[in-house]
């Protein structure tokens, strides 16, 4: 009974988040997931939640399962430690559910979440280290898949590679579970010069973004929020104090990605390596209810700080309104840089501001100056909206 209302409570929880995050609007990164875009990532997650855009309640759907399963992973988190007491079992549980990663990003349709959850079974495999044989398949599989869902499961490889190397398989049977799927995505990449592109773009972002030191503060910034500062300091010393290469590598290899390429939500990306550290070094909970009490402290620091900020979608509530006006049909144009959630929350074409498409247009909405609509007759500016709208009248509404 008391597991049955602990994951009652969870669920609760996890639906509390999804309305949260509704509430906010679909970002330009969950768009790309939503409509299917064909970058940056692999098809196989997103092409999975795409195929559901016909569903009235597709943004709740996925939030939901997304919120779900990273909090409910705490489950498969606690059984890292199937011999220890119930008291340690539970801190680490606390560990990963009161992380700011993971209370954040519960509710958000992201790749970055989904990766963490496949390390956190990538680790997992690591620890039992034995009996592995008849799964190589599987988890080749499973390999396979994380590498299709996003491209920094490859982080991990140095985790897959321990997981491999010590099965009692021929060489060739090791390198094709390892190398097969690699070889696979490389293979997707070469035919998509979108996600390519997208990944260049990416890093030359965050080089431009600052210095070196900048970078190394921001990773900084994101090992603590990835354990909430408690999961962080006994995850790293776990790893190391056990000398588990294959973590370290992989946190390095984390690290080193984020500097490059950082973006917040890859702070998660951090959070099953530390789980894995502690796992490795049990002895690192050796007062459970302190650590408890000690991250419970820290999430209460850290969540409002990383927590997405309580604003409403400019594009939602714009394309809202004028639905609620009763414009149903015809042509956006969007002047200035905008993203993909302007074509997921549209029920109308979204196309890129030009001055010569005004005239067969229905809507204009200025993000960055199109002075081209102000003298022109026809056209009036909405109110009540946050950015600046322009809409074309009808022949029957100029007659009004």
């Amino acid at each position: 009974m008391r597991r049955i209302l602990t994951i009652i409570g969870i669920e609760i929880l996890a639906v509390t988040l999804v309305i949260v995050a509704m509430s906010h609007g679909v970002t330009t990164d969950e768009a790309k997931y939503l409509l299917n875009i064909p970058y940056p990532h692999p098809p196989l997650l997103r092409g999975i939640v795409g195929i559901t855009w016909f569903l009235p309640g597709q943004e709740f759907l996925w939030r939901f399962i997304f919120a779900t399963l990273l909090l409910q992973a705490v489950w498969f988190v606690i059984s890292f430690l199937p011999d220890r007491e119930h008291t340690e079992r539970f801190a680490l549980g606390c560990l990963w559910i009161l992380s700011a990663a993971v209370f954040t990003l519960a509710g958000q349709i992201l790749m970055a979440p989904a990766t963490a959850l496949f390390a956190l079974v990538f680790c997992r495999l690591l620890l039992k280290g034995e009996d592995l044989e008849e799964m190589a398949g599987w988890i080749a599989l499973l390999w396979l898949a994380s590498l299709f869902t996003a491209y920094q499961a490859v982080l991990y490889l140095p985790i897959v590679v321990a997981i491999f190397w010590r099965m009692r398989l021929s060489l060739l049977k090791k390198l094709l579970c390892i190398v097969g799927p690699i070889a696979l995505l490389a293979i997707y990449t070469a035919t998509n010069p979108l996600a390519v592109a997208s990944m260049v773009t990416a890093g030359g972002q965050n080089a431009g973004a600052g210095t070196l030191l900048d970078a190394l503060r921001g990773m900084g910034w994101l090992w603590i929020v990835g354990g909430s500062v408690v999961l962080s300091i006994l995850g790293t010393i776990g790893m190391a104090s056990s000398r588990r290469w294959s973590l370290m590598l992989s946190l390095f290899l984390v690290a080193a990605f984020i500097v490059v390429s950082f973006r917040p939500y890859y702070c998660i990306l951090f959070t099953p390596l530390f789980i894995a550290g502690i796992a490795a070094r049990p002895r690192l909970l050796k007062w459970p209810a302190l650590t408890a009490i000690a991250v419970l402290l820290c999430a209460f620091l850290l969540v409002p700080r990383t927590f997405p900020p309580f604003q409403h979608s400019p594009a939602r509530v714009t394309m809202q309104a004028l639905v609620d006006q009763g414009i149903d049909e015809g042509t956006v144009l969007i002047a200035g840089s905008f993203g993909h959630e302007w074509q997921y929350e549209s029920p109308f074409i979204v196309q890129k501001y030009a001055p010569r498409a005004i005239d067969s247009a229905r809507v204009v909405v200025c993000l960055a100056d199109c002075p081209e609509i102000r003298w022109r007759k026809r056209w009036r500016p909405m109110a009540g909206v946050p950015v600046e709208v322009w809409v074309r009248l009808l022949e029957s509404e100029m007659k009004k």
